[in-house]
């Protein structure tokens, strides 16, 4: 496991979540160039900015598979706030799955750490992540 804070405390961050609010599932599209032939949204705390401060969790195999399917409740309610997310990664010839858990704006872990930098260069494209 790689736990990555970002290296500029106080400074605008380098992890966000705005992808999935944006494309919602088609933030997650594969990358069979990087070896990435699926990526799934398997967990994703939300907030609300009111006097209970309620955080709800939300957690399947497939997040939006199962808003779509209708089994359950709204993936990103409206003024709702994301907290973080794990992204779940099949990569091709991998005998297991690679997890990166967000947590904006300044802390990525990925799992396990020798998958690191397909996940971190998949991440960087799709614009969750600011990594040189």
């Amino acid at each position: 496991m790689i736990t990555t804070p970002s290296p500029f405390p106080g400074h605008e961050g380098l992890y966000t979540l705005d992808p999935l609010v944006a494309l919602g599932a088609d933030a997650l599209a594969p990358d069979p160039a990087l070896g990435i032939k699926g990526v799934f949204l398997q967990e994703l705390g939300i907030s609300w900015d009111n006097v209970f401060q309620e955080v709800v969790v939300r957690r399947a195999s497939d997040v939006f598979g199962c808003a779509a399917a209708g089994s359950c409740h709204d993936t990103l309610p409206p003024g709702a706030r994301l907290v973080y997310a794990v992204l779940r990664f099949h990569v091709t010839g991998a005998g297991q799955l690679y997890f990166a858990e967000i947590w904006p704006p300044h802390i990525l872990t990925l799992s396990p750490a020798y998958a690191a930098e397909p996940m971190k260069r998949w991440l960087a494209a799709r614009g969750f992540a600011r990594i040189g």
